[in-house]
């Protein structure tokens, strides 16, 4: 999903990523024409703050594409944020790596040969939240389907919600 992202949306883009396994893989995988083209939060590994991130980052340059990468849970925590991104009329592209697990936890425990506690969640319709809040939402599986999201979405004079749907121990010897 990253790799498709990175080769679909112009070399110009801005981009934002909260915590989680799907930041540590796009710190290894995303290009930057210039600095701070992509900005996350590493030291406090804050869940959700991707999404404020990319709506900012959308009023300040709004000429440029915008992308943020959340995990489910990270953007669970902040979808009502959406509202403000529709009442400012601002459009970035969410990307939700839709999971239905804390991955990273997850992963740390199967390592650690620890029991799988408290890490799983349930599938939620992510495209359905962006729809609610007034934008363009879209579930995808697989890189064809992500690319046309794309698309759609940098031609789009809205906000889009693209959820990325990926297997459970999808990160598995990725990070």
């Amino acid at each position: 999903m990253i790799a498709e992202c990175q080769a679909t949306l112009p070399a110009n883009t801005l981009a934002s990523a909260d915590s989680g396994a799907h930041r540590i893989l796009l710190s290894q995988m995303w290009t930057c024409a210039a600095p701070r083209d992509l900005i996350q939060s590493s030291g406090l590994c804050t869940m959700g703050c991707a999404v404020p991130m990319a709506i900012g980052r959308k009023l300040a340059s709004p000429d440029r594409p915008v992308v943020s990468f959340s995990g489910d849970a990270g953007f669970l925590m902040v979808a009502g944020d959406l509202a403000t991104a529709a009442e400012l009329g601002v459009a970035p592209i969410f990307v939700v790596f839709a999971d239905a697990s804390l991955a990273l936890i997850e992963l740390k425990q199967r390592q650690r040969q620890l029991s799988n506690a408290g890490v799983d969640m349930a599938r939620h319709d992510f495209a359905a939240i962006g729809r609610a809040f007034g934008g363009n939402g879209i579930t995808v599986r697989n890189r064809a389907e992500l690319n046309k999201a794309l698309r759609e979405a940098l031609a789009s004079d809205r906000f889009t919600v693209i959820s990325a749907e990926i297997e459970p121990g999808g990160y598995d010897g990725r990070i």
